[in-house]
């Protein structure tokens, strides 16, 4: 009896045991270059996330196993993204009275020494040269976060990365609280938000690579609770438009609230918001160029950057195919009117008149944005995950494990995608979507 409940708590810990080796590598030891290596742990981490998220006796036990995981990164230095580089040049622009969307890295580097620190030529370097040529694309609360940092850890780099990191894991831990309030309303298992806290695309891209899309969500999912389970709506206007001045990316699901709220109240709704993000961009765009530089970067994900991307891909082949050349510019000046289109449907056509159906509209919503989408980094999912665990769809959460697949562009000496491997990252997700669609339920229907 003993020894079966020993060798019953060795299975219990081996998982944690294998992560914390696993999450140390990934933060230490192993860059994108080492795809050969960085795929295979990425991957084995998502099978050791499998019994910690479903077979967890409790909340606790999810929250103290997300927080080690996390607490692993403290001390490191990114190794997946360079990103972070041009945050940390930006929250220094700021903490000298320079705004970060008046001149490019290039042209402040170029007018040295006007302008230097003693970590100024180590970011600017490390940014690479694709950022440091075009204006900053971070909106204002973001760069309110980069500067905080930069006020905090001064001229050390590490103090800078920690603390943003600490701000990006105070953000989950605020994922983890509202999250569960809304699991709890909606009538869900509590424990599904270890979907979310202990998914490893989530400990990686965010707490390891300090991407900002938790600091986002937290505010999203703060902005549904105050709706949701408050009834405070005008109140969540303040942390919606707080979501959308981190991340853009809102603005494409928070049309459908109309049909939600009622024509009138939506439209408050609609107004307080817009209201609220004049008050928090204007001070960043009072220079007569700001607000052009600015949208003129976020225009270059539209018709020049391409990376992961699906169903563009195969347009580009058949515009090779047809035209001869890439059709990509062309595609560009379309694809904002196929997204408004798109959600327009999801606001008009779609009945949002409940939670549950308004939440599956805004992943549906946002995932035909990234269907569509010309750029697909592995962060870019962190939003559909955190709607899923709130669904009864788990594609996205499949895709948060095989996105991990495009990573092999970087371990190519010329950094050539991979299409074999991304072919096989969409065509698993999109027939799981295809599949749950028509099944009209989920892989994961016996957690609720």
């Amino acid at each position: 009896m003993i020894g079966g409940r020993s060798f019953k708590k060795v299975l219990q810990v081996t998982p944690i045991l294998l992560s914390v080796l696993g999450y140390y590598f990934m933060g230490f030891e192993v860059d994108r270059a080492q795809s050969l290596i960085l795929i295979p742990l990425y991957l084995s981490l998502f099978f050791c996330s499998y019994p910690l998220i479903f077979k967890s006796n409790s909340l606790k036990q999810i929250f103290g196993i997300g927080i080690l995981f996390r607490l692993i990164f403290l001390l490191s230095t990114p190794l997946l993204s360079q990103d972070f580089f041009r945050f940390l040049w930006d929250g220094m622009l700021l903490s000298n009275g320079l705004n970060p969307y008046e001149a490019t890295p290039d042209l402040l580097n170029q007018t040295a020494p006007l302008f230097s620190t003693p970590i100024s030529q180590e970011l600017y370097k490390g940014m690479g040269v694709l950022s440091a040529e075009h204006y900053s694309n971070y909106p204002p609360i973001n760069q309110l976060g980069f500067y905080l940092a930069s006020i905090i850890g001064g001229n050390s780099i590490l103090a800078n990365i920690i603390s943003i990191r600490v701000l990006l894991i105070l953000s989950d831990l605020g994922i983890f609280w509202f999250g569960i309030k809304l699991l709890d309303y909606l009538n869900r298992s509590k424990k599904r938000i270890g979907l979310y806290f202990l998914n490893p695309l989530i400990i990686v891209e965010l707490t390891g690579n300090l991407h900002w899309e938790g600091f986002m969500v937290f505010f999203f999912i703060f902005g549904l609770y105050l709706i949701f389970v408050k009834n405070q709506w005008k109140w969540a206007t303040i942390p919606m438009a707080i979501s959308v001045a981190s991340k853009l990316i809102p603005l494409l699901i928070l049309p459908l609230f109309w049909r939600f709220l009622k024509p009138k109240k939506g439209m408050l709704f609609g107004l307080l918001i817009l209201l609220f993000l004049f008050l928090f961009f204007v001070p960043f765009f009072l220079g007569a160029d700001n607000l052009s530089h600015y949208l003129n970067t976020l225009g270059l994900w539209f018709n020049r950057f391409e990376f992961n991307g699906s169903l563009y891909y195969v347009i580009r082949a058949i515009g090779y195919e047809v035209k001869g050349y890439n059709i990509i510019r062309k595609l560009g000046s379309v694809s904002p009117y196929i997204i408004l289109g798109i959600v327009a449907v999801f606001t008009f056509i779609r009945n949002n008149k409940t939670p549950q159906v308004l939440l599956t509209g805004m992943l549906f919503c946002l995932s035909c944005y990234f269907f569509i989408a010309t750029t697909v980094h592995p962060w870019y999912i962190v939003s559909l995950v955190s709607l899923a665990i709130f669904t009864n769809y788990s594609y996205p959460l499949i895709w948060s494990a095989l996105v991990v697949l495009s990573y092999a562009t970087y371990g190519n000496p010329d950094f050539n995608e991979n299409y074999c491997l991304i072919g096989l990252q969409y065509g698993i997700v999109y027939g799981v979507f295809l599949l749950e669609l028509i099944q009209r339920k989920n892989l994961l229907h016996h957690f609720k």
